[in-house]
């Protein structure tokens, strides 16, 4: 837990905060003053928790106090843990000891996995950051909305939300599986039920090998004739013409690899020809239509472009190189192979149309041959692809499943919660995940903001008291919104959480006298006009002005 935070630069009486176990309130004024510093210590908690918003995203911070150092204190199990960053060096923080003396720098995710492993989150796959920043809600940052509070930010897609909570919820394993499926089968999921399967022809296999037996038993009995008839005719005997066959045969299959192989050398050295645009003039064209165009932007992209072209041109060279000295090989043998049939003088005494009907059978057979063997391949990747998309489907099936446990899980905890805030007098708060990843969050029969925002809370609470939540922040102006009697309520689920929670409230004195104790003994800063977090607040113009 974190128990204590220092900074030189606060005023005197802020300078050490030190927390509660529990509920740890950043009081306000009577009168609701703003700018006195309340949003900017729950900030400030966040920068301790291994945040990087607190002075990157704060102008006012840094031209009013400029770089300064905060320091602050976590304690595990009794033992306590010294730390410092410097605003000037916001990625890295320096480990020290108990009198702020130096012991070593960690960068900030080594603090971070730091905090993640004393929280004891146990799930490897979830950054700390993204936990902290879905649930320290601080005005400023865009989670604060309620309408949307499973979504970081308004613009979020849903199933990056609904993702964050399987992993939240420890089943990250099957959001990898699905990942890699659709890595393997090249489409999302999504695609799944609608994609068009182009299915292999079987018949035309077993009709291919059927033509290709009656095609051999034909090219045997040619061989038989030519032995009976022609051979004997010419004094050649069969092994002179099966090796002039299988050399022919030979013949044939250097030349597919050798067209094959000049195939992929043209195409290569068409994409280096059409690699070099230009693009200079169309710039200027451009220019002269839409005169404020930064054309320097677009150079800097070609330029990236021309990069990418050089490093693909090189590998191309390469690939050039290695493709030549195989083409040239073939060359020297299909011109030795002419050469060895030519020389057997076969070819010349041999009955032409004898030879010619055995060429052109064992042509027909290599050629089914080699459509069946593709035809089998085909088939095969079509069997191992189906069985691909079943296991991907088995996998979607069991992600919905999971889905619907978190739903009710969530919403069962919802319900106990709201119940208890709203002394069952209204109804709960409700989610709901499509197996698409859609996300409803409403409450039925009641869209008021204060009811918004109370179920923004209850929905937060569910998630601290099911998952490894390291801690809670919750800004007033989620707070202020709720019902005073439902707020009593929320401030006692706060505090009866067994987790550290850090709110900011201001006009406590208006809410009831429940809630108002409660406020007063948890309070660990209490800020005000002329009571400023750093001594002063520079929204507000000197009294002598």
């Amino acid at each position: 837990m974190l128990t204590e935070i220092r900074c030189d630069k606060f005023a005197a009486e802020h300078q050490t905060v030190r927390f509660n176990p529990g509920l740890n309130t950043v009081s306000g004024s009577a009168e609701g003053s703003n700018a006195i510093g309340k949003s900017t210590f729950l900030w400030i908690i966040d920068y301790a928790f291994g945040g990087e918003s607190y002075y990157s995203m704060s102008d006012d911070i840094k031209k009013e106090i400029g770089p300064h150092t905060i320091y602050f204190t976590f304690q595990f199990e009794g033992q306590p843990h010294y730390f410092y960053r410097n605003t000037d060096d916001p990625k890295n923080v320096c480990r020290c000891d108990k009198d702020h003396h130096f012991i070593t720098k960690l960068t900030l995710d080594e603090f971070r996995s730091f905090l993640f492993q004393e929280y004891k989150i146990g799930l490897p796959a979830l950054p700390f950051s993204e936990i902290t920043e879905r649930y320290f809600r601080i005005y400023g940052r865009e989670n604060t909305l309620e309408k949307y509070p499973l979504l970081v930010k308004p613009r979020e897609q849903d199933e990056k939300a609904v993702d964050f909570l399987m992993k939240l919820f420890g089943h990250y394993q099957i959001l990898a599986a699905i990942k890699s499926m659709e890595e393997e089968l090249g489409i999302k999921s999504s695609q799944l039920k609608s994609r068009q399967r182009q299915q292999v022809d079987t018949g035309k296999i077993e009709t291919n090998q059927k033509t290709i037996e009656s095609l051999k038993k034909r090219l045997q009995r040619l061989m038989k004739n030519s032995e009976e008839a022609q051979l004997a005719m010419f004094g050649f005997d069969t092994q002179t013409f099966e090796r002039v066959t299988a050399a022919q045969k030979e013949l044939n299959s250097f030349i597919r690899k050798r067209n094959r192989l000049q195939s992929q050398l043209n195409a290569i050295k068409s994409n280096i020809a059409d690699s070099n645009p230009e693009t200079a003039s169309e710039f200027n064209s451009l220019v002269r239509f839409f005169p404020n165009t930064n054309i320097k932007a677009f150079e800097e992209i070609e330029h990236f472009h021309k990069k990418i072209r050089e490093i693909l041109g090189e590998e191309m060279a390469q690939e050039i190189e290695r493709l030549q000295p195989l083409i040239d090989h073939c060359d020297k043998e299909i011109k030795r192979l002419h050469q060895k049939i030519e020389e057997s003088g076969l070819a010349k005494e041999m009955s032409e149309r004898v030879l010619s009907q055995c060429v052109n059978v064992s042509k027909s057979i290599d050629r089914l041959e080699e459509e069946t063997a593709e035809l089998i391949h085909q088939k095969e990747l079509q069997e191992a692809r189906a069985e691909a998309e079943r296991r991907l489907a088995k996998l979607l099936q069991q992600q919905t499943e999971k889905l619907e446990e978190i739903q009710d899980d969530i919403n069962l905890r919802m319900a106990t919660i709201n119940g208890v805030v709203t002394e069952r007098q209204e109804t709960a708060p409700l989610l709901q995940i499509t197996p698409q990843k859609d996300i409803i969050f409403e409450t039925p029969g009641n869209t008021s903001e204060g009811t918004a925002f109370k179920s923004l809370v209850v929905y937060d609470l569910s998630i601290l008291e099911l998952r490894p939540i390291p801690a809670l922040i919750h800004d007033s102006n989620i707070l202020k919104r709720i019902e005073d009697t439902h707020l009593e309520h929320i401030l006692e689920r706060y505090q009866d959480s067994g987790r550290q929670i850090f709110i900011a409230f201001d006009k406590a004195d208006s809410t009831t006298e429940k809630a108002y104790k409660i406020l007063e003994d948890t309070a660990i800063l209490r800020l005000s006009d002329g009571n400023e977090l750093f001594g002063r607040s520079w929204s507000k113009y000197e009294l002598n002005d």
